[in-house]
């Protein structure tokens, strides 16, 4: 583990965000990995893991995600006692604190959701959240920012498709009060996990979701448009006059834009 992180003791980061217990590693596998270890150990809520590098970094459906050493705020942080019976809840409240943290470090870039996980500046993927229940009552909230990247440093299978946030907002942040803020922002909306999302997180859940609008086409062949989400964190599709409540991308075949006019 690491005694330092962006100029300062792991100590003082960890005094400074209130949390029991913070790691910092140069590489690790997968900071949800460490994660798990450490919640098998007894590790209390907001125990959090960052990673300078990973080499097995997980994205949604098993899919690599690209971590390299320096560009981007690799963490992960545990959740206890905040299984409800809802598969989107805790993911759909990381993603607003995400983008309000966001929000808090820079007044520029006003990032989007794109449900369920994936966090979005002008069209492109800039970060994703990958929540893993461990056990009954506890879950492992994994989150992936590019932060440093400029457009040469991603591999060619994602260009055109990912960006970064020094990238679009020319800024220069700090990942540590990146970090801060988004734990912050994770432990007003997380701790304690509400059994529903409030009206208020519904109505900026849809004013900042990059899908509502889009025509959508289902696995089950029939197709219909993003209208807006439940309390329980799902999307709500408009189909031949019917509502339904999608749960999981797997229902979802495809997204196409509905022309104006």
């Amino acid at each position: 583990m690491e005694p330092t992180w962006e100029g300062r003791s792991v100590a003082d980061w960890q005094s400074d965000w209130k949390v029991p217990l913070l790691e910092i590693h140069e590489t690790l596998t997968s900071t949800n990995s460490r994660a798990r270890d450490l919640l098998r150990e007894g590790g209390s809520s907001l125990t959090t893991v960052i990673a300078q590098a990973q080499t097995e970094g997980r994205g949604r459906d098993g899919n690599y995600w690209y971590s390299p050493k320096g560009m981007g705020l690799w963490m992960s942080f545990i959740l206890r006692h905040s299984i409800h019976d809802s598969p989107n809840l805790v993911s759909t409240l990381a993603g607003i604190a995400v983008i309000d943290a966001i929000d808090s470090v820079s007044d520029t870039l006003k990032p989007g959701i794109k449900w369920p996980n994936d966090i979005e500046i002008n069209g492109k993927k800039v970060g994703g959240i990958l929540c893993e229940t461990c056990g009954r009552e506890s879950v492992v909230v994994g989150i992936g920012l590019n932060v440093r990247q400029e457009q040469g440093d991603f591999p060619d299978v994602l260009t055109g498709r990912a960006t970064s946030i020094g990238m679009t907002s020319g800024q220069v942040l700090s990942l540590g009060e990146l970090a801060g803020s988004i734990l912050s922002h994770c432990r007003g909306l997380l701790e304690p996990l509400p059994v529903v999302l409030p009206v208020e997180l519904i109505e900026k859940l849809e004013k900042r979701s990059t899908l509502i609008g889009m025509k959508v086409s289902l696995a089950s062949s029939q197709e219909g448009s993003v209208i807006g989400f439940s309390p329980l964190g799902a999307m709500l599709v408009m189909v031949e006059g019917r509502l339904r409540h999608i749960n999981s991308t797997s229902a979802i075949r495809s997204y196409t834009e509905i022309p104006k006019g």
